[in-house]
C-alpha cells in the first residue's frame, strides 16, 4: 500500500480505506454531496453559541470550501436564530440552504418565512424527545 494514496502533507484519511479486502464490493458514486450542520449541531457543545453575523461568515466559507448543502439553524430557537437563517438564504450562495425543524407545522412555517431551499425535519422517536421536546402527550402518539 503506497503511503501517498492516504496520506500527504495536505490530508489524511485512514489507511484502512485502501485494503483491497473492504474495497472488493464497493461501487463509489461519481459524486458526493456534502451536507454540513456546523451552524445548527456545532452550538450544542459547551460554551459555543454563534452570533448572526459570525453565522453568514461560516456560511460563505463553507460554500467557498465546496460545501453542496448547509443546514443554517433552526428558526424555532430564536428571532436572531431566524433572521441569521434568511441572511444565509438570500446571501447568494452556490450551496443549498437548509433548515432545520421539528416535525410541527409552526417550525416548517417559520422555515418557510427564511427563504431556505430546504428543511431538515425531525421526527420523535423517544419519550423523552416527545414529551419535553415537543410538549406532546406520550399516549397521542
Amino acid at each position: 500500500m503506497s503511503k501517498g494514496l492516504w496520506k500527504t502533507n495536505e490530508w489524511w484519511v485512514s489507511h484502512l480505506n485502501y485494503v483491497e479486502e473492504a474495497r472488493r464490493e464497493l461501487k463509489l458514486p461519481e459524486k458526493v454531496l456534502i451536507h454540513d450542520i456546523t451552524l445548527r449541531d456545532g452550538e450544542q457543545q459547551a460554551g459555543v453559541a454563534f452570533e448572526g453575523d459570525e453565522k453568514v461568515k461560516i456560511a460563505k466559507l463553507l460554500d467557498e470550501a465546496g460545501v453542496d448543502r448547509i443546514e443554517a439553524g433552526m428558526p424555532a430557537v430564536s428571532q436572531e436564530d431566524m433572521k441569521a437563517i434568511k441572511a444565509i438564504a438570500n446571501e447568494g450562495l452556490k450551496a443549498k440552504v437548509f433548515a432545520f425543524t421539528r416535525c410541527m407545522k409552526s417550525d416548517a412555517d417559520l422555515a418557510l418565512k427564511c427563504d431556505v431551499d430546504g428543511v431538515v425535519m425531525e421526527i420523535p422517536s423517544s419519550e423523552h424527545l416527545i414529551r419535553y421536546g415537543y410538549n406532546w402527550p406520550l399516549e397521542s402518539t
